[in-house]
């Protein structure tokens, strides 16, 4: 896929993030992969996080007791911000760090296989989300779990895409004016549905919080999208039964747990 000048670093924001993690947020994101997976099959099992963004769902894997975690992200800064989060846990033996793309089968070949893939509203910016896809669920053992999320297909993906590439062809000025017309629209929606629109900036699940989640979200190029019915379609002829999913429709993630056949 082509784009326009990508001048948007999701590790920056996630560096950013990182910053004011709280235990409450981290205990979310806990609680999060104990409903999507079930702790009983988080414990001694090897776990791939694509993507580890700030790191806090590798954490939680760790704290869950999984055997091993390898985490790795194309960008740099999300990388050093996991490696931040590994060492102020001690520097667990048993949790890697790898700057790399999920496109790079030379690399992808080196690492084997997990119980758990895990690649949370990454694999859609690649440039080449199908391929992204099918290498992702190439790493997951027979019997294990494939945990992803993907953008969803919609009329106005044209709109979307052009959204992002302004904001990334926008000066820093133009981008904090994007981000604070796209708070407004969340305090608006939040005095609607009669809440407090100076909580706008809300913890969420998964331990994320809005603002973060907004700026990823403008900044996001490259950027595809695909319906539930493409999603699994692809992944069933991989070898993928569907296990769960979650549908939030246009300008979301809908969120996919499969498990890879035993046969």
């Amino acid at each position: 896929m082509n784009d326009q000048k990508i001048t948007f670093y999701f590790g920056k924001n996630w560096e950013d993030f990182s910053k004011t993690i709280t235990d409450e947020q981290v205990k979310s994101a806990i609680q999060d992969i104990e409903e999507w997976i079930g702790k009983e099959n988080i414990l001694n099992k090897c776990v791939l996080d694509i993507g580890c963004g700030s790191g806090i769902h590798s954490l939680a894997y760790y704290l869950l007791g999984a055997k091993t975690i390898d985490s790795f992200d194309y960008d740099s800064f999300s990388v050093k911000t996991t490696q931040s989060i590994w060492e102020k846990n001690n520097k667990p033996e048993n949790w890697k760090m790898f700057q790399a793309s999920i496109l790079d089968t030379e690399f992808l070949q080196k690492l084997g296989m997990y119980d758990i893939v895990y690649s949370w509203g990454v694999l859609h910016h690649t440039g080449e989300m199908w391929k992204a896809i099918e290498n992702a669920a190439n790493l997951v053992k027979p019997g294990g779990y494939f945990w992803i999320s993907i953008y969803a297909k919609g009329p106005n993906y044209t709109k979307h895409l052009n959204l992002k590439r302004k904001y990334n062809a926008a000066t820093l000025v133009g981008k904090r004016w994007m981000e604070y017309v796209f708070i407004l629209k969340v305090m608006g929606w939040r005095v609607i549905h009669l809440q407090n629109p100076l909580t706008w900036n809300a913890k969420k699940t998964r331990g994320m919080d809005t603002y973060h989640d907004i700026v990823d979200w403008l900044g996001g190029l490259p950027h595809e999208v695909a319906s539930e019915d493409e999603i699994v379609q692809f992944c069933r002829t991989r070898g993928m039964i569907l296990e769960r999913i979650k549908v939030i429709g246009e300008g979301g993630c809908n969120t996919y747990v499969f498990k890879r056949s035993s046969a």
